[in-house]
């Protein structure tokens, strides 16, 4: 009896054994695959973006996974009840919104596939809207407001250096609009290259040609306190300093003599226009240019003014 009770416990150790070494009985696990997941990304990324005052389409955001999985967006921020987003990335403003009530919103849009979540910041520019015509451009008449307070150096403060290349906006001004036709002038810059020291430059104003870059102020078309009466006042901070230092929209920024910018001041149409009246269309409609862009209000003065000049000089609209 005992040798066989020896005999039967071998065999029992061998079954158990290879039952085992076979994946039987549960005894053992296989490995849990791992599943691989890549991030959602944006397809575009949209930092910014100006929507006319009353207006409830705002902005299509679009990303994509790389794993086709669903996506799902959301909003939050300092503004996120102000709008909606749909799973398509569809943003619109939950009731039509008014500029003097709120004109600048920033919300972060949030995308996830359930397993990571992206984020980019969003901010919302109201402009007003204009409805008159006035030659062939789309205006707001009205007073200026005088009883705003003007602070030039904080409000408006120039220069800028936008793409951080050490050059401020008044020297991408004179580097852009030197004129290249003088090899007894050529455009010279500071050892750095931060400066422009010396080159040619023409004054419309007053028909002149400079040499010297401290000889060259850069104008704003329409000043910085005309525009401010006419309604950058309300502008948000961001951009009364980007009207301030706005290199991209043409019209707004020249390079004069000091001489003619400082006959001109902050003057608009109807109290001041360059001595040389052959570029008395042109001015104007670089001013009626800027005040339909930024919705600059024009007053009775000024609109009066403006029309006797298209018409004493064959303005063209």
């Amino acid at each position: 009896m005992k040798h066989f009770g020896l005999r039967s416990i071998f065999s029992l150790i061998v079954a158990i054994t290879f039952i085992n070494s076979c994946g039987g009985g549960g005894g053992g696990t296989d490995p849990i695959p791992q599943i691989s997941n890549t991030s959602p990304f944006f397809v575009n990324n949209i930092g910014e973006i100006e929507v006319d005052e009353m207006q409830l389409s705002v902005a299509t955001i679009s990303a994509s996974d790389n794993d086709g999985d669903i996506l799902q967006y959301s909003l939050s921020g300092n503004d996120p009840s102000y709008f909606s987003i749909t799973n398509e990335g569809v943003i619109t403003f939950n009731q039509p919104p008014s500029y003097f009530d709120k004109n600048e919103f920033s919300i972060l849009i949030n995308v996830t596939d359930n397993i990571v979540s992206i984020t980019q910041t969003l901010t919302v520019f109201l402009l007003r809207v204009c409805s008159d015509s006035f030659l062939g451009k789309t205006v707001c008449f009205e007073e200026e407001n005088t009883t705003v307070e003007y602070d030039r150096a904080n409000d408006y403060p120039t220069w800028q250096d936008w793409d951080g290349d050490c050059q401020n906006n008044r020297h991408e001004v004179l580097e852009s609009e030197h004129i290249d036709d003088d090899s007894n002038h050529p455009l010279v810059f500071s050892s750095d290259g931060c400066f422009v020291n010396s080159g040619k430059w023409f004054d419309p104003y007053d028909n002149l040609y400079y040499f010297s870059s401290s000889e060259v102020q850069i104008d704003h078309v329409v000043a910085l306190f005309e525009a401010h009466k006419s309604g950058a006042w309300s502008f948000p901070a961001s951009r009364k300093l980007k009207f301030a230092n706005n290199i991209d929209f043409d019209d707004l920024l020249i390079a004069v003599g000091g001489s003619s910018n400082a006959s001109k001041g902050s003057s608009d149409p109807s109290d001041w226009m360059p001595d040389n009246s052959s570029y008395y269309c042109e001015y104007l409609d670089k001013w009626l240019n800027i005040k339909s862009e930024f919705r600059l209000g024009i007053d009775s003065d000024e609109k009066n003014s403006i029309e006797n000049y298209y018409q004493e000089n064959s303005c063209q609209n």
